[in-house]
């Protein structure tokens, strides 16, 4: 076996691994310690594939972005324009991460140091679908551009850039609206990992939701088709 490939089979052995943890336990039960223990290798082994607990814990939450990564395509479909797009890919990313927020937040608020070389442009998600090539389907080909970037302002920067394309808004305001919505997202998923019942969760999926909408509208430029 060549030495990438028994990384990569290292990889997702040591991945499935805190998979199970989160599903047992939640993130916050996940320890280099348990994983070692489950995978039967020492924890000294395990940091020379990752960076630290919170690298491994991202990757493993990746894979319960999977609903999400196969339903945009479908729940996007209709849309008519650009604007249209844009609000749906929010509402299903809301709906989709108010029901796991703390998964959403491990994955897309991660303490992970991505200033380190090996994590330049992100590598590590497309390193997770190297590993995990069964995750790749129609929706993910489609927003694979998106997709792949972890970090959260670049992901809604290539949607407002379209916008902007399309003359829904100026160019001028990508980066104020960018901020402002990030803003209201990150906020609001914080407070949704500690909440303790569903109905509070709902709760603030549909502000989030709303707040993300509103405060878009002062930089439209022409209505809807």
């Amino acid at each position: 076996m060549k030495r990438k490939e028994r990384k990569l089979k290292n990889k997702r052995l040591f991945i499935d691994a805190a998979t199970k943890l989160i599903e047992e336990e939640g993130v916050e039960g996940v320890s280099i310690r348990k994983v070692a223990a489950i995978t039967g290798y020492n924890s000294a082994t395990l940091y020379s594939y990752f960076q630290n607990l919170d690298h491994l814990i991202l990757l493993a939450c990746i894979k319960f972005l999977k609903d999400y990564v196969s339903g945009l395509e479908e729940y996007t479909k209709n849309a008519k324009n650009e604007l249209e797009k844009f609000q749906l890919i929010w509402d299903f990313f809301c709906k989709c991460s108010f029901k796991q927020p703390k998964i959403y937040q491990a994955v897309f608020f991660s303490k992970v140091d991505f200033s380190r070389r090996d994590f330049e442009n992100f590598y590590e998600i497309k390193e997770f679908y190297e590993i995990y090539p069964e995750e790749i389907n129609k929706s993910f080909v489609k927003f694979h551009r998106m997709i792949l970037k972890l970090d959260l302002h670049e992901r809604n920067r290539i949607l407002l850039i379209g916008m902007a394309r399309n003359g829904f808004i100026s160019k001028s305001h990508i980066n104020t609206i960018n901020n402002m919505q990030i803003l209201i997202y990150k906020g609001l998923l914080e407070e949704a990992t500690n909440a303790k019942e569903e109905w509070e969760r709902r709760i603030l999926e549909r502000r989030a939701i709303r707040y993300i909408k509103h405060c878009i509208n002062p930089f439209i430029l022409k209505n809807e088709d």
